[in-house]
């Protein structure tokens, strides 16, 4: 089964597969979030934690808005909610891609805005 199918298949929230990608990506937040905010400016380190954070944050929301999904909206539309959910996740990785890349990254757009 495909990457694709795991994910717009009914009930996935449910899932084992699921479950263990969702508990991965909150340890890999709850350690990155210190180090970005103690990180230095334009170092190695903040650079690895903004790749690193671009593809958590959108499978973490992703997972746990599947839960949601699951939980509150009726059969008959979960395959479209679904499917918006996983164009949503998909943008969120791509933009904070484009940050990291091209831009400051997550945690200096982060700082940025503490300060102004």
């Amino acid at each position: 089964m495909s990457v694709l199918t795991k994910l717009l298949k009914p009930d996935i929230a449910g899932g084992p597969e699921t479950f263990k990608l969702y508990e991965y990506s909150h340890v890999a937040l709850a350690g990155l979030v210190p180090i970005a905010a103690f990180a230095p400016e334009g170092g190695a380190l903040s650079k690895v934690t903004d790749l690193t954070l671009g593809v958590a944050i959108p499978v973490h929301s992703h997972v746990a808005m599947n839960a949601v999904v699951t939980d509150y909206v009726p059969k008959a539309f979960r395959g479209a909610s679904r499917a918006g959910l996983l164009a949503a996740a998909s943008l969120a990785a791509i933009g904070f891609l484009r940050l990291n890349v091209f831009g400051p990254g997550i945690t200096q757009s982060v700082k940025d805005l503490w300060r102004h």
